[in-house]
């Protein structure tokens, strides 16, 4: 049933659990990822579809089977030997055949078995803090192009919407010259906006359509012919202010931090491992034989390694050493991302602190009336309480404070996506 198939592979996208995906997925194979998509839709999409996260899984999987191939409990398997001899009589000449059997078996005395046990156990907390780490990155990459894409969207639809104005003006500006009242340099001013305008509709055109390329490549889609387009409103995440809990937040759920930590006692349960290796493993022999004429020797003991001194025989103490080293460099790089994610949290929140102050300084009220004195220029030079230049002037000047207002509102998105992710707020997935 193909439906239902696809049905609950979306279902277990959606909740996170590892299922069985094709190599090589189809971009229409998750559904409702085509099409209009909302932040918390696209995010989904991209956990869903991506290739990095079927890797960072497939590398769970592996630590999973190390950690079952550590479990078996003998070290080793039986060795069972059986030899055939002839022999002879030197005086007599009589004959007979000799029967050797011999079974041993290594048996594990110090506890290897547990520490080979914590060592898969560490190497697959790795690789699922390692996973996590990439998942917080690509949700906030895509909430990122998100971003770019609605900002575009914005400045595209503003542009479109002040073209007619400016147009307007230019045809005044050409009439007023035709019949003397003007002169070129009010023309020339006038179509000043209207090329800077076409230079901003072309720019606008070009971040749209490259925003949503890379949202498409990331929901799993074809960039070159992309079917989604990022729906919603061009607003920030909702972001805690607070530092102080954003910093203790960021030390508990930065995935980097997990995974420093977690190769940390990966590499110090090795040197316990190596250290329980040195511990020479006995075997348990027995043996039958039938020697002599018709002489039947059943037996037993125990058979000890011989531990020899390094270089040498094996004695474990360069293992032991490289992962002493390992371990006091993962510790080392604890260290560093711990100051790293302070001051990259304290940073983010003072930049978006900042965006947000200079979003305020932009009234909605004075916005729209902008936008308003934009469309009014031409009815008031026309009923001549404008000059051409003066509407000039006051088109250019109201045209620039629209796109710093809009500069201004995408710079605040962004800044809350990056506090987000050095936060360890991400992925926010599941937000409506």
């Amino acid at each position: 049933m193909p439906g239902l198939a696809s049905l609950v592979f979306a279902v277990l996208a959606v909740l996170g659990a590892p299922s069985a995906t094709p190599a090589t997925p189809a971009p229409s194979a998750t559904p409702g990822c085509s099409g209009p998509l909302s932040a918390a839709v696209a995010v989904r999409c991209a956990l869903a579809t991506s290739p990095a996260l079927r890797a960072a899984e497939a590398a769970v999987d592996a630590a999973a089977g190390r950690r079952e191939a550590a479990r078996t409990l003998l070290p080793s398997n039986p060795t069972a030997e059986v030899t055939v001899a002839a022999r002879r009589g030197m005086w007599n000449g009589e004959r007979d055949i000799n029967v050797y059997g011999r079974l041993s078996q290594e048996l594990e005395v110090a506890g290897q078995r547990g520490k080979r046990r914590r060592v898969a156990e560490a190497d697959q907390e790795v690789a699922r803090r390692r996973m996590d780490a990439l998942r917080r990155e690509l949700a906030a990459e895509v909430l990122s192009v998100h971003v770019e894409a609605l900002a575009a969207r914005e400045q595209q639809a503003m542009v479109g919407r002040m073209t007619a104005s400016a147009g307007l003006l230019v045809e005044r500006a050409r009439a007023g010259e035709k019949a003397g009242l003007g002169s070129g340099l009010e023309l020339d001013l006038a179509s000043v906006t209207v090329v800077r305008l076409g230079q901003q509709a072309i720019e606008a055109e070009r971040r749209l359509a490259t925003a949503h390329a890379l949202l498409a490549g990331l929901v799993g889609e074809d960039p070159a012919r992309p079917t989604v387009q990022a729906a919603g409103s061009l607003a920030p995440l909702p972001v805690p202010e607070d530092i102080s809990a954003l910093l203790a937040g960021a030390l508990a759920a930065r995935a980097e931090l997990d995974v420093a930590r977690a190769e940390r006692e990966m590499f110090e349960r090795r040197v316990d491992l190596y250290k329980r290796m040195r511990v020479p493993n006995p075997s348990l022999v027995l043996y039958a034989q039938r020697d002599g004429f018709n002489e039947r020797v059943l037996g037993g003991g125990v058979a000890f390694p011989i531990a020899l001194p390094s270089p040498l025989g094996r004695s474990y103490r360069g293992e032991i050493a490289e992962n002493q080293a390992l371990a006091r460099q993962a510790a080392a790089e604890l260290e560093r991302l711990r100051r790293q994610v302070r001051a990259e949290v304290v940073v983010a929140a003072e930049t978006l602190k900042a965006r947000r102050a200079e979003v305020l300084a932009f009234d909605p009220a004075r916005i729209a009336r902008a936008e308003a004195h934009i469309a009014a220029l031409g009815e008031e030079m026309a009923a001549g309480r404008l000059s051409i230049r003066e509407a000039a002037l006051l088109q250019q000047t109201f045209l620039e404070l629209l796109a710093a207002n809009l500069a201004a509102r995408r710079a605040e998105a962004l800044a809350a996506v990056e506090l987000a992710r050095v936060a360890g707020l991400l992925p926010q997935e599941v937000a409506p």
